[in-house]
């Protein structure tokens, strides 16, 4: 289960599944600071409360951990457009073909 408490509103979070499907040279391009956009994707076929997080040139990064999604996917269905996220560290990488993790924060809407 997700253990952050949610009710800060302020969520930094490892984004999931970013070697899959060429992400990895998105995820390459990538500097921190950068904003991305949290966007819900209900008709997701392997989960209905799926979020992916994109580059604002619509490049996808990966997804936000299910249990995560699950937990705040109502809130922004409510809120019905993307949510702005900036990458707040990037790590790994250090040694050639390796992979590197994002992380991402953002504020949930109200």
């Amino acid at each position: 289960m997700y253990k952050q408490d949610i009710s800060t509103q302020s969520i930094q979070t490892h984004i999931v599944g970013t070697t899959f499907a060429n992400r990895k040279t998105v995820v390459d391009q990538l500097v921190v600071g950068e904003e991305v956009y949290l966007v819900r994707e209900p008709k997701n076929l392997f989960d209905g409360n799926a979020v992916k997080v994109c580059r604002g040139n619509d490049q996808q990064i990966g997804y936000l951990d299910r249990y995560l999604a699950a937990t705040i996917s109502p809130q922004l269905d409510q809120y019905d457009r993307p949510v702005k996220a900036v990458v707040s560290a990037l790590t790994g990488g250090f040694y050639p073909e390796s992979n590197i993790g994002v992380l991402v924060q953002f504020e949930l809407p109200k």
